[in-house]
């Protein structure tokens, strides 16, 4: 694919440079022919060229005065122009937009972004160049992280802003602050992303970076506009600590300075930030890198444009770091980045959640696109849970698989759009439990029969739930099992002997069809109803019931996020291959070696009698699944997840509980249980005499268990889109990193 990025790369500073040379960067790294368009209007061009308006003789005279006279000038100009051309791969050369839209430029996509290009001060009003509408209908158009430097939109380009964005494919701005003004002309969801010098790591930039020569320490001040304030307080902080300053404007400003970088080139202002002692700036791209580089800084707002690092700096809970005014400054902790781990984990979260905004983008938005029903959600947002289309009076609705092998709803024509599908839509309506006062209770619990443990995943309480069920209440248990071909279907069973197919964990999203009306009529006949799901499909179950029934227990599991059936069934259907024998059963973890992750084996059974073991941790599937490179697109936007839980009782591995309470580990299995109501606390109750247990809490319950959704991964794209060109164990294997 061939991508052209539209952006103020010909501004001559720091940061618009920079933000061109990352966001081309990012592409390459994904695998995207990048070029940047070489528009550079005169309102661009014009505020940095000392040689403006000159041509041929006179251009040349001009550059010999210069010389003499500001020679400080002409080197910044030079060294830029030398960046552009060398560092950018420029397609094309316009001044203005009629060149543009006469070029009929021939890529396959194109994006406007990051900086403030939809800024009108900054564009002379409304320039379509910067809306794409130079882009012939048919290709992609995305706006990445574009910025409008304040919270509004000014009135009279509304009309032509609003058209520009009917035609782009996806949008995306840098601020918080900005979404509203846009999203109200856009008409359509507009995402928050990181600025593109987010995207990459600080090891990415040291092909440009270069090293400041100067042996001594030094206060860097990178101000982007004349400011009073930033001068008196830096003034301050270089008395109180003896160290000079090194700056980024002609003149000499401050008391203690040592220099000035006004000609420095953009890699060189990476390495006065990375090697200074503190930074002080009112500059959003100043701020961006000394947070890239851990470098202690403060930022004091720029007059104009204050929001955007407002909102970035709230965005990775480093509020601390802003000083609206040199009176607020306390003392240098106020400079220090406390908690780099977490700051660097955050970066990381919002940087995959960009990056994967970015690239699905590019592919069409694949999961951005809206189911084929009624219930107006995207395929980003459906959980696949069914209950719209059993829901459906009239039977209008089926489940058909993607290419990725995940079910969404597909409308038909006999749909008589009578919202039901949405009012069920367990997106809208999650069903979450709202806790009374005793609740949750939180457990470690282990079965006091090694044996039944031994069987099960974890600490064993589904067996004594189900047992209770069966044999107490004289009803039926809900769960999945394997069926003659090795898929995961949801089934009934009425027998202990038939729960035994239900044990232990299936990474795979079963196939649940059908399972809802049978279940509720069971609930109608009297029978006592134990179902055990993902809370996805629980809250499911919830929404098509409608209404709360006695003889129901929902059992729901702690879970890490629901994988591909397509992926698993072009491993099973390998494994079929390679072993000659149909595979007949598949324990994801076997406790044989162990209970923890590094211990658990994958036993695989054939009809042949041949059975193979491996280390669960290290199998190629089971890490694709860890890895979330497999996963259904909704589990990284799950709203089931810490204390949002829909089952009456919730299971799950108690992982940690080695260090939290080693008393309760015998590397044999234990469950965290979560007892949400009193219903839960019924079913507790009836089966708690068979375990060894202990009370907990919330926080040492997720301590090890994730609090959060798992991030959609730029990964999982290419996962996807490797799928079906080449063998399923190949590309399991190329995505294992224990095995690289």
């Amino acid at each position: 694919m061939k991508a052209g990025v539209i952006t103020f790369h010909s501004a001559h500073n720091f940061g618009a440079s920079l933000q061109t040379w990352a966001l081309q960067r990012v592409l390459k790294n994904n695998h995207i022919d990048a070029y940047v368009v070489n528009y550079h209007p005169p309102i661009i061009d014009d505020l940095y060229n000392p040689l403006k308006g000159k041509e041929g003789i006179r251009k040349r005279l001009a550059e010999l005065k210069l010389k003499h006279d500001n020679p400080r000038s002409l080197q910044r100009f030079k060294n830029y122009t030398h960046f552009i051309q060398k560092q950018f791969d420029l397609v094309g050369d316009y001044t203005d937009y009629q060149e543009l839209a006469d070029a009929s430029l021939d890529l396959d996509a194109y994006i406007v972004g990051s900086d403030q290009v939809w800024n009108s001060e900054h564009i002379g009003g409304f320039d379509p160049a910067y809306f794409l509408d130079f882009v012939n209908s048919g290709k992609i158009k995305i706006s990445y992280a574009a910025s409008i430097g304040k919270d509004y939109l000014l009135p009279i380009y509304h009309d032509r802003i609003r058209n520009s964005l009917k035609s782009f494919t996806s949008i995306s701005v840098r601020e918080k602050s900005a979404v509203k003004a846009v999203k109200e002309l856009a008409g359509r969801p507009v995402d928050v992303v990181l600025d593109p010098t987010l995207l990459l790591p600080k090891e990415d930039y040291e092909v440009i970076k270069t090293v400041p020569s100067m042996k001594e320490k030094y206060i860097f001040v990178y101000m982007m506009e004349h400011n009073p304030e930033v001068i008196a307080f830096a003034n301050r902080v270089s008395t109180a600590t003896g160290l000079p300053i090194i700056q980024r404007r002609p003149g000499k400003l401050f008391r203690n300075e040592i220099g000035s970088c006004y000609t420095s080139a953009p890699g060189d202002f990476l390495g006065l930030i990375e090697n200074a002692e503190y930074v002080i700036t009112n500059s959003f791209h100043g701020t961006v890198f000394s947070i890239i580089y851990e470098t202690p800084f403060v930022s004091m707002l720029h007059s104009n444009t204050g929001s955007r690092t407002v909102d970035l700096l709230a965005s990775l809970e480093l509020d601390s770091h802003l000083l609206y005014s040199k009176e607020e400054f306390k003392d240098f902790e106020q400079f220090k980045i406390l908690e780099p781990e977490k700051l660097r984990k955050r970066i990381l979260e919002l940087r995959e959640f960009s990056l994967s905004f970015l690239i699905d983008a590019l592919n069409n938005n694949n999961i951005q696109t809206k189911v084929q029903c009624p219930t107006d959600i995207s395929k980003m947002d459906c959980y696949g849970c069914r209950a719209c289309k059993e829901i459906c009076p009239v039977g209008a609705i089926t489940m058909v698989p993607d290419k990725e092998g995940f079910m969404y709803p597909v409308a038909d024509e006999k749909c008589i759009n009578c919202g039901a599908c949405s009012r069920a839509c367990i997106r809208k309506h999650e069903h979450i439990i709202s806790y009374e006062k005793s609740f949750p209770k939180v457990y470690c619990a282990i079965n006091k029969e090694e044996e039944v443990r031994l069987g099960s995943s974890s600490g064993a309480i589904f067996p004594e739930a189900a047992r209770y069920v069966i044999e107490e209440k004289k009803g039926a248990v809900v769960g999945v099992r394997y069926d003659e071909d090795m898929n995961a279907i949801s089934d009934i069973a009425y027998t202990m002997e038939d729960v035994k197919p239900f044990l232990g964990s299936k990474y795979v999203k079963s196939d649940f069809e059908g399972m809802f009306p049978k279940i509720k009529k069971l609930l109608a006949e009297g029978r006592t109803v134990l179902y055990s799901g993902l809370p996805c499909e629980c809250a499911g179950l919830r929404s098509y019931l409608k209404k709360d029934y006695e003889n129901l227990f929902i059992s729901e599991i702690l879970c890490h996020a629901s994988p591909s059936p397509k992926v698993y069934r072009q491993y099973i259907d390998y494994l079929n291959k390679k072993h000659g024998s149909k595979v007949t059963n598949l324990q994801f973890r076997n406790k044989s070696k162990g209970w923890l992750s590094t211990d658990a084996s994958m036993v695989i059974e054939f009809a042949s009698g041949k059975s193979i073991t491996v280390n669960t941790r290290k199998n190629d599937y089971y890490r694709s699944f860890t890895k979330d490179y497999i996963s259904r697109p909704c589990c990284s936007k799950c709203g089931f997840t810490h204390k949002n839980r829909v089952g009456d009782i919730t299971m799950g591995d108690f992982w940690g509980i080695k260090d939290i309470d080693p008393s309760m580990y015998d590397n044999k299995g234990a469950s965290l249980l979560l007892v949400n109501n009193e219903r839960g606390e019924a079913l507790w109750n009836g089966i708690k005499d068979n375990f060894r247990f202990k009370e907990s809490n919330i926080r040492d319950a997720f301590r090890k268990n994730h609090k959060k959704p798992n991030p959609y991964k730029p990964e999982r794209m290419e996962f996807f889109g490797r799928l079906d060109k080449e063998p399923i164990e190949q590309l399991l294997e190329s995505c294992n990193d224990l095995k690289q």
